[in-house]
């Protein structure tokens, strides 16, 4: 069936119009022309037959004038009566057209008044010319759209204020640990220089837990506003990496943990310098929520990390394999999202649905891209392209200011 739009709807109903005008001209015409002409013709034949008998042809002439003023009175009231009919069918037309139109809108508006109150649910259903087949189209995907934010931001009120909640409590924990070993030392619990220094060790390492709380508060902050600084410049990816990893390991030695990191670059054969653009503050963000979730999630120990470097045509990959207890494969599409978590068992541990999060937007805007996928325990799946010239320093340069 082909498609019926506004313009063909007003030029069929103008044409019908016209149409039905014209034929009731002409059969209203036709009719009294008819009926006169005949009435006209039976009166004059038989007067001028009595007339001529008589020889009286003066009073045939009155006559003949009579019949001249009856036939443009009747004429008179035809036109009339054709007027009164073409104002009744414009009546008609006019009202059938404005039905046509009025009918979606009367439902646009309707819709209107039920956005207004806050009801997103019902849709416009109509189906008829398509200019407003495609108004009501487009209204109904806008209610569609604001019902999706509605929610999406109710989920997103629910997680901020479940995350304040858990971070307040997460904050409380070390704080108290902390006024705890401190009171200890000022009432001489620790009464040797051992006692002490583990005492110290313990306060110290409570305050980098609160550090890092913060600091991904902090980083939360800078990303909801648009603020986050990003200063990219050309690296060596394969020292960087394997600066990091050894950073990492003294760090590991000296806070005597049960987790060990291997980084498994590139072999000897194949090492080559392997040149990304990014920002080498948030790249060791990246593989510090990486890190650290490993730590809260992997139920492993020892802790094993693994970290390989593969190019491919235009990326440079970088995968992060611990030896955990992996992600359900149903809930890893989801891990990146903001203040998620995998099962009630992990919300009982310290974290808030932040770390992955912050990875995925950092690595966005470094042009890159994050995925996961179990394969001995989680493995995480970084991508960078390959610097090929200035284009990536001039994008995010500009990100950057």
């Amino acid at each position: 069936m082909k498609a019926s739009t506004v313009k063909k709807r007003i030029f069929l109903e103008n044409t019908a119009m016209v149409f039905v005008i014209l034929l009731l001209f002409f059969v209203i015409n036709f009719a009294a022309v008819k009926i006169y002409s005949e009435m006209v013709e039976t009166e004059v034949k038989a007067s001028f037959e009595q007339m001529a008998q008589e020889g009286n042809f003066h009073q045939f002439a009155e006559q003949w004038t009579i019949r001249q003023d009856q036939f443009f009175l009747i004429f008179g009231v035809d036109g009339i009566i054709c007027i009164l009919i073409v104002v009744l069918v414009s009546q008609l037309f006019t009202r059938r057209l404005t039905g046509h139109i009025m009918e979606p809108l009367d439902a646009l508006t309707q819709g209107a008044k039920r956005i207004k109150k806050n009801d997103l649910t019902e849709e416009i259903l109509y189906k008829g010319e398509t200019e407003f087949e495609q108004v009501c189209i487009a209204f109904n995907e806008m209610q569609k759209h604001l019902l999706e934010e509605q929610q999406k931001n109710q989920k997103y009120e629910q997680a901020r204020t479940k995350m304040i909640a858990g971070i307040s409590h997460d904050l409380r924990t070390p704080l108290t640990a902390i006024k705890g070993t401190i009171k200890g030392l000022l009432d001489g619990v620790a009464k040797t220089e051992q006692q002490r220094e583990r005492f110290l060790q313990t306060a110290y390492r409570r305050t980098g837990d609160v550090d890092a709380l913060l600091e991904q508060l902090f980083y939360f902050s800078k990303m909801e506003t648009g603020n986050m600084p990003f200063y990219c410049q050309k690296i060596n990816l394969i020292e960087f990496l394997e600066h990091y990893a050894e950073e990492k390991r003294n760090m590991l030695d000296l806070q005597k943990e049960s987790l060990e990191i291997k980084a498994d670059l590139l072999e000897e054969s194949e090492k080559k310098e392997i040149e990304v653009f990014a920002d080498t503050g948030q790249l060791q963000r990246v593989f510090d929520n990486l890190l650290e979730n490993s730590r809260k999630y992997a139920e492993k120990l020892p802790l094993q990390m693994q970290i390989h470097v593969k190019t491919q045509e235009n990326t440079a990959g970088i995968c992060f394999r611990d030896n955990g207890v992996g992600v359900e494969k149903e809930k890893l599409p989801y891990i990146f999202e903001e203040f998620y978590r995998v099962d009630e068992s992990r919300n009982q541990k310290k974290g808030n649905g932040l770390g992955l999060y912050i990875v995925k937007y950092l690595m966005r805007e470094m042009n890159g891209t994050v995925r996961a996928e179990n394969d001995g325990g989680l493995a995480v799946y970084l991508e960078l392209p390959l610097e090929e010239g200035g284009e990536h320093e001039q994008k995010n340069s500009d990100r950057g200011r």
